[in-house]
């Protein structure tokens, strides 16, 4: 708690130019029309996306009923996210519709987990006036996925059940009203600061072990938090998942309930 602390303490500074390393990722403030915007957040942002496409691209770019290696990779990533949301959504048809969504919502937070580990954080090392960290160290890019992620489970549950999606807001008695009204507020809250948390909190640790011991030492961290960038990634789209298929879901069972609860109390 003390690292996100300071690492929000240090987030919303007055706007300034920063050169140099810190234990603490700060941000590159340029000030436009009286708002701050982080413009390393966006440069590791737009590298994130292309890498991203650029991958898709490749994995795709020649497609044969006997796949070769990078159309293994592409598929079992496929078969990896079809089971993310089989163990959810019942429905084949459903199933697939999902695919890409919860597909680019997964490779975009893992790319972006990532960016910030290999090879930004060797240049404390060489001691390079360079400091280029994660888009998912800063809040604003986990709120704003937490918050496309809220708007997702809205649009697909009423498409699905139109405005009588909003009659589970009375369920299972009406007085549950202002609770089920919070939960759509804990819900991003939760998704923004589990990920903000567990990024900032690693490359915190890396950058503390990278001043102070030799560079060999550092490593089994960098793999470590290769660990935790998957994780959380994979987390994410899981509850993305989970929120999803209770809005479309015809109803609830505590079976279902059970697997939420274990799943955002990782």
């Amino acid at each position: 708690m003390f690292q996100i602390a300071s690492a929000v303490e240090h987030a919303t500074q007055p706007a300034e130019s920063h050169t140099g390393l810190s234990v603490v990722p700060l941000h590159l403030n340029v000030n436009m029309s009286g708002h701050n915007l982080h413009i390393d957040t966006l440069v590791s942002t737009w590298f994130v996306m292309a890498l991203v496409i650029i991958c898709a691209l490749i994995l795709t770019k020649t497609l044969k009923m006997k796949p070769d290696k990078k159309q293994v990779i592409g598929e079992f990533l496929i078969e990896f996210i079809e089971g993310i949301l089989g163990g959810q959504i019942s429905r084949r048809d459903e199933v697939l519709k999902l695919i890409p969504y919860i597909g680019t919502i997964f490779v975009f937070i893992l790319f972006s987990n990532w960016f910030g580990l290999i090879p930004w954080k060797l240049l404390h090392l060489a001691k390079v006036p360079v400091e280029l960290g994660s888009p998912t160290n800063d809040l604003n890019t986990t709120v704003g996925l937490a918050l496309i992620s809220l708007i997702s489970y809205f649009y697909y549950g009423i498409k699905k059940k139109g405005f009588g999606y909003f009659k589970h807001y009375l369920q299972p008695y009406p007085f549950f009203l202002p609770l089920n009204i919070m939960e759509d507020f804990t819900r991003p809250l939760s998704l923004a600061f589990r990920l903000f948390g567990n990024i900032i909190g690693g490359e915190i640790v890396i950058a503390v072990l990278l001043l102070l011991v030799p560079w060999f030492v550092p490593l089994p961290m960098f793999f470590f938090e290769v660990f935790v960038g998957f994780i959380q990634a994979f987390i994410f789209a899981i509850l993305t998942t989970s929120y999803i298929a209770a809005a479309i879901a015809e109803h609830h069972n505590q079976k279902d309930e059970k697997l939420k609860y274990q799943t955002e109390n990782i």
